[in-house]
């Protein structure tokens, strides 16, 4: 397994079923499922961080829009997802659709992620103090990480 960046991770999982095309709301739905049918394989310290979030994602596109899209979990399992913005969210994920398709595509995501994330085309933040605390401790995790890379394959 390749090791990958937590949250990034997430959010690909739900996106990232369309490279070299758009990125639509059924892309997230379909990775939502992949997600989710995988979940129960997920180590534990993927389901403690996310255990209970309500997560925004936001991808701009390179036609000029933003898909968003509202992720909840509840006991790490996505329970719902939402076209549009989802209200009081814990964890915000913003990316470049052009810097999504090249993490998903590259041989060395890590790698990959760590150059979109310093150029500002990707980024991850928690907007409270404990969501904060996870996200960095995720990014941190390498069975996290070896987790959403596994989901996503290439």
């Amino acid at each position: 397994m390749r090791p990958f960046i937590f949250a990034l991770l997430l959010a690909l999982a739900f996106i990232a079923s369309a490279p070299g095309s758009a990125i639509t709301f059924d892309d997230i739905q379909h990775g939502v499922d992949t997600y989710n049918s995988g979940v129960e394989n997920a180590p534990g310290i993927v389901k403690t961080l996310l255990g209970d979030e309500r997560i925004q994602v936001n991808i701009s596109r390179a036609n000029g829009t933003t898909l968003q899209a509202g992720i909840e979990t509840k006991n790490a399992v996505i329970v719902k997802t939402i076209d549009g913005e989802i209200e009081d969210p814990t964890i915000v994920v913003e990316a470049e659709e052009e810097a999504v398709a090249k993490v998903y595509e590259s041989d060395d995501p890590v790698e990959a992620f760590q150059q979109a994330q310093k150029q500002g085309e990707i980024s991850i933040r928690g907007t409270t103090f404990t969501a904060k605390l996870k996200v960095n401790a995720a990014l941190s995790s390498t069975p996290a990480l070896s987790f959403f890379a596994n989901l996503i394959g290439k």
